[in-house]
């Protein structure tokens, strides 16, 4: 891959876009987990795991399916897993019941991931190299961004067309966005597919030192952030009798304002930040707001306010990370796999997230305050790994 001297914003800007028409995957699911459960007949602990399967595949191929991104190429890979996202959109618009549900998420679990793990690879093909701190920064608010602008669209899309026809409609969509991303990535200067097995490349990034940090904190954060995402329209209906569409309007503003926060976490970096203190500043904001936010006696407004607080630092963590994969690889060619293994990682907190949660207040007989447990618990598990992350040394230099 050979340097650019301009960055080209228009690429930056499409290849964001299709990652946020795969998060949209995530975001369209919480809105509609109420009226599912009214129309399927399913329990909390069982609407836990209709959020977190999405996830499965993914926390256990995504380093893989990195790999393969190096051997099949990155466009074909996009490519498949707009397709796979396709396929499960139609397959969870006609489930007759919830374990054809399931199954669907499954689908496009596969698919969310490998566009994921391939695109990262074009928004640094496509920045110069003073910029690529940044773009890897705009890069970072792919999901938050994909996860609000389907929850701000929600109240109204379910209230006109229904879960279906809104499972319906993005899976319409989604092909038009592939096309545009996957003509972008034609004119950028992407490698050659790479005919030599994709196995050992994955073995090495999981044996990284780096890779798996990077990996523990990603999932560490993805545990508290998506999970508090995926229960807050349940939360503040269930103990406030807060409305759905007010519940609705104010996670999608909580997911929202990630996304400056991502920017923010982004212009650190150029600024010349090390991820080590950003991800420690963040976890201290996001644990003082947890225990605001579940506590008894505060009112509903101070709680959507901490939320405001727990995003937008949160947003801090994910440029963090995506800048440290190229720091800590041991090549160039295991880069896609270095960010499968984030991926990874962000996937299997996610998976466990919403059914801990969901158990833990279960067991405390609804009481939403027994989620602090494990959001609490994680949030020590994203210092320890900043701290490791901060004294970790990145190679001197990176061979092609």
């Amino acid at each position: 891959m050979t340097s650019r001297d301009k960055t080209a914003w228009g690429a930056v800007a499409i290849i964001t876009l299709a990652g946020a028409m795969a998060s949209a995957q995530v975001g369209k699911l919480p809105p509609a987990l109420p009226l599912m459960r009214s129309d399927m007949g399913f329990g909390l602990i069982a609407g836990g795991f209709v959020l977190s399967l999405f996830n499965v595949l993914g926390m256990t191929i995504a380093v893989l399916l990195g790999g393969l991104a190096e051997q099949a190429g990155r466009q074909r890979l996009v490519a498949l897993g707009f397709g796979c996202i396709v396929a499960g959109g139609i397959l969870g618009a006609l489930s007759p019941n919830l374990v054809w549900l399931m199954v669907s998420r499954l689908v496009e679990g596969v698919g969310f991931v490998a566009v994921t793990v391939s695109l990262p690879y074009a928004m640094v093909s496509a920045a110069a190299p003073r910029d690529q701190g940044m773009v890897l920064g705009i890069w970072s608010i792919y999901h938050p961004f994909g996860m609000a602008l389907t929850m701000l669209a929600s109240p109204v899309l379910l209230h006109l067309f229904g879960w279906r026809g809104v499972w319906w409609l993005i899976a319409a969509l989604c092909p038009f966005v592939a096309w545009a991303a996957l003509r972008q990535m034609k004119r950028l200067d992407l490698p050659a597919p790479n005919r030599a097995p994709f196995l050992p490349l994955a073995l090495e990034a999981l044996r990284t030192r780096g890779f798996q940090l990077i990996a523990l904190v990603f999932f560490a954060y993805a545990f508290q952030w998506v999970t508090l995402m995926a229960w807050l329209p349940t939360f503040l209906t269930e103990s406030f009798n807060a409305d759905l569409g007010f519940a609705a309007l104010m996670t999608a503003l909580v997911v929202l304002i990630n996304v400056p926060g991502c920017l923010f976490g982004g212009a650190l970096i150029r600024r010349g930040w090390k991820p080590g203190p950003m991800i420690l500043i963040a976890t201290g904001v996001m644990a003082v707001s947890t225990l605001g936010i579940f506590l008894p006696g505060p009112s509903v407004g101070l709680r959507v306010a901490l939320c405001l607080a727990f995003s937008f630092a949160g947003g801090l963590i994910p440029p963090a990370l995506f800048t440290c994969v190229p720091r800590y690889t041991p090549s160039l060619r295991h880069i896609s796999a270095g960010n499968g293994m984030l991926m990874q990682g962000s996937s299997m907190g996610q998976f466990i997230g919403a059914p801990l949660v969901a158990a833990a207040v279960s067991f405390g007989g609804g009481n939403w305050v027994f989620a602090l447990g494990p959001m609490m618990g994680f949030c020590a598990l994203t210092a320890v790994g900043g701290i490791l992350l901060g004294r970790l040394r990145p190679p001197s230099d990176v061979p092609g």
